[in-house]
């Protein structure tokens, strides 16, 4: 495109953004409508909304320990069942008396709570 073709749509631009200029209106939307700025509303005042609490999607909880040592065995569970709490207690009973038998001839550990069993 040459440069007086460029001039030219310069010059049609200005005048067609000067005519649009010419037809806006020089006072206030107020004054057209006989109002004042003293007769407006007042603004309405912010209401304090706090702020909603999240809940999280994903359940947090601490981390496991890598290693728990135990001073003793810990006994059975109770489940209310009367046979079922009397059976585990046995259980138990006789667990510990061949933990015992064993610690004394010098054998193998073994746990009574199904834990991993820690060497004393």
């Amino acid at each position: 495109m040459s440069n007086s073709k460029r001039h030219i749509i310069g010059l049609a631009l200005a005048l067609l953004s000067t005519s649009a200029a010419a037809e806006l209106p020089h006072s206030s939307i107020l004054s057209r409508y006989g109002m004042t700025p003293d007769q407006l509303p007042a603004p309405a005042s912010p209401e304090t909304v706090e702020p909603l609490e999240e809940k999280s999607r994903f359940q947090l909880q601490p981390e496991e320990p890598f290693l728990t040592l135990r001073s003793g065995e810990k006994q059975p569970e109770i489940t209310g069942n009367i046979s079922i709490d009397h059976a585990m207690q046995q259980d138990y009973e006789r667990c510990k008396k061949i933990h015992e038998e064993l610690r004394l001839r010098g054998g193998k550990f073994i746990s009574c709570d199904n834990t991993t069993p820690w060497m004393p």
